[in-house]
């Protein structure tokens, strides 16, 4: 019917461009409308329409015939492409699965657009293709399912031509955690995360109990067995073979303790880059000593650290380095361990360094005022010290690298204050996407994070330098080995894609099925699905303050004040010449391109392409003018 109905309409526009006659037009028309009124269904459901209805025309000729000649002519003079019929039941498979719509919420979907005349099933298991067995077996008391690893590099490959040409070597990253599912019960899930290239990570296996999968070597044989083959003979995928090793295991240190079978991070000798002793100081193991000698794969795989490893870890049977293949992940290491441990400190810690109720008002106070005044590109606006127990991850990123050198100044002493900025550009240098500018000051930034690491018992007593603190001193290694910023070997994409394992569990009943049956239903939407994919996440330009700064080349500061449909943009622009330095000296701002520029600045007008604006500034209120900080190009949207 549909067909018929563009056929109709365009048979009118032709009648009315080839014939000048109007009866002839309203002849043609009145045949159609007799096609229309005649074709009837009976009370059994059959159709009434007549060969004889439907041959009905101006010529004589038969319907078949007639058709052609329109078709012919419509590709002459009007030669439109034709409207490709999209699929309401791949539509509608893409949408559900996007938006985790319930089978119950689906069902009465289904059956209201079955009522409107849509041929669609009744049940929503049919429509999603859900499998009706999922094969799970017990194992490690619990219950497990192995996905398989070439399955999941095969799939990523299959989605991205330009890694294809442009490599033969796949290097994985591997992510393990646990994941409580439930506020009221112990059931955790512990998947087998990889991903490779900083593409978005996928499942290889997933376990579901109680505890964590004891013992380790049955977890892990699956996925190592594979990986070794993979090892060995390469993956062949579209008549092209590539080489699969392991870069790296991105985890947090309970995690690393439990793979690598080492101390946990409270004991003596828990640190996993040097042979450094801990001490015992107010019913806390601390590390005062900055160096030590450092441990090695050899000796690792050898045991030689008796006092360090509990047992041999299946990873040295498969070849994997566990000294220098496991990074020091900075999500957990520097934002929850030590931006949290210092704010904790400041606010509720001892008397040599918490602050006044004042002056923790005070620093609430700004960070409550730079709310909607950060850029687009922040997943979350800053909330007061109040909130702190309830603070994020990026948000303690987002304190140490933007908000916090704005409200701690002239709020907290001198000394406090370069203490913490030390951190800041040190974490900041690390975490640079410019791989030269970042090489060219790594030594720099461990000289810096040795500052600030022996600087802390002064500043916070004697208990503050405990093992996420010490670990400061080693994680310029993981920068220095991998040659990549500090975002591309962090936990913040795994954590993110746990979460939304984590909602792809509906109820309490065997959700280790429900996941499989989740992701079954993913994987059939986005191969049927006719809808583009989407795109990265683009920089936001906008005439609005929060979006509206950025650098040029030539290190100038521009502000947007008008977008041009022919993506040019009308700038104010400021010389960096013009800004005043925000840090004390000796801290280099000049590194960060950190300023500080007064609203009776000067500005100059210029027009500039959009394609030009170099990188993103976020813009913060500050003394009667505004505090201009360089984004970290990467880590904004995670």
């Amino acid at each position: 019917m549909a067909y018929l109905r563009m056929w109709r309409k365009r048979r009118a526009d032709i009648n009315e461009l080839l014939h000048s006659d109007e009866d002839t037009a309203v002849t043609i028309d009145d045949a159609v409308t007799t096609n229309d009124r005649e074709e009837t269904t009976n009370d059994d459901g059959g159709s009434n329409t007549d060969d004889h209805s439907i041959s009905v025309t101006t010529d004589g000729s038969d319907f078949d015939t007639d058709i052609g000649i329109c078709e012919s002519d419509v590709e002459i003079l009007n030669p439109e492409p034709e409207v490709q019929v999209r699929n309401i039941g791949n539509d509608l498979r893409e949408w559900s699965t996007r938006h985790q719509i319930t089978n119950r919420s689906l069902n009465e979907l289904l059956q209201i657009l079955r009522d409107h005349g849509h041929v669609l099933p009744k049940d929503a298991r049919t429509l999603l293709d859900t499998p009706q067995v999922i094969d799970s077996h017990s194992k490690c008391n619990g219950q497990y399912i192995y996905y398989g690893l070439e399955g999941g590099i095969s799939r990523v490959l299959s989605q991205n031509d330009a890694f294809r040409q442009q490599h033969s070597t796949v290097s994985l990253d591997v992510n393990i955690d646990g994941l409580p599912i439930f506020k009221s019960s112990k059931v955790q899930f512990w998947p087998i995360l990889v991903t490779f290239s900083n593409f978005s990570p996928f499942i290889v296996a997933l376990y579901c109990g109680e505890s964590k999968p004891e013992p380790l070597d049955a977890y892990l044989h699956d996925f190592l067995e594979e990986f070794k083959n993979l090892q060995q003979n390469g993956l062949v995928f579209r008549e092209k073979k590539y080489a699969v090793n392991v870069r790296t295991f991105i985890c947090d240190a309970p995690a690393r303790a439990y793979l690598k079978c080492i101390k946990g991070h409270t004991a003596y000798d828990s640190c996993e880059r040097c042979q450094v002793k801990g001490q015992y100081v107010e019913r806390r193991v601390v590390f005062n000593q900055l160096t030590s000698t450092l441990r090695t794969d050899e000796g690792f795989s050898q045991l030689e650290y008796s006092c360090h490893q509990n047992g041999s870890s299946p990873l040295i049977a498969a070849g994997i380095p566990c000294v220098s293949a496991f990074v020091l992940d900075y999500m957990h290491t520097v934002c929850l361990g030590v931006v949290r441990r210092l704010l904790v400190y400041l606010t509720r810690g001892p008397k040599l360094c918490r602050l006044s109720l004042r002056q923790k008002n005070e620093i609430s106070q700004k960070l409550n005022l730079l709310r909607g005044q950060m850029p687009s590109e922040f997943a979350r606006q800053p909330r007061g010290l109040q909130e702190l127990d309830r603070w994020k991850a990026t948000e303690f990123r987002q304190f140490l690298l933007y908000t916090g050198p704005i409200v701690l100044k002239n709020t907290v002493s001198s000394q406090l204050y370069a203490h913490f900025v030390t951190l800041t550009v040190a974490v900041s240098i690390m975490l640079d996407s410019d791989e030269r500018k970042r090489a060219a000051y790594l030594d720099f930034s461990a000289d810096l994070m040795r500052h600030f690491v022996s600087s802390c018992p002064a500043l916070y007593g004697k208990t503050f330098t405990v093992y996420n603190v010490h670990a400061l001193l080693h994680i310029h290694e993981d920068v220095s080995r991998f040659r990549c910023s500090l975002n591309d070997i962090c936990c913040f994409p795994y954590e993110n894609y746990l979460q939304q394992i984590k909602r792809l569990v509906r109820t309490g009943q065997n959700p280790l099925a429900q996941v499989s049956k989740r992701l079954v239903e993913i994987e059939h939407a986005q191969g049927n699905s006719t809808a583009q994919p989407k795109a990265k996440p683009q920089m936001y330009i906008s005439s609005k303050r929060r979006d509206s700064c950025f650098l040029l080349e030539d290190e100038s500061f521009a502000f947007v004040q008008e977008r041009r449909g022919d993506g040019t943009v009308v700038c104010d622009v400021v010389k960096q010449r013009h800004t005043v330095d925000l840090f004390d000296k000796p801290c280099p701002s000049n590194l960060l391109n950190i300023a500080y520029i007064g609203n009776g600045r000067r500005l100059r007008r210029k027009e500039v392409k959009e394609k030009d604006l170099g990188r993103k500034v976020a813009c913060l209120p500050f003394n009667n003018g505004s505090v201009m900080i360089p984004l970290l190009h990467g880590i904004e949207h995670s």
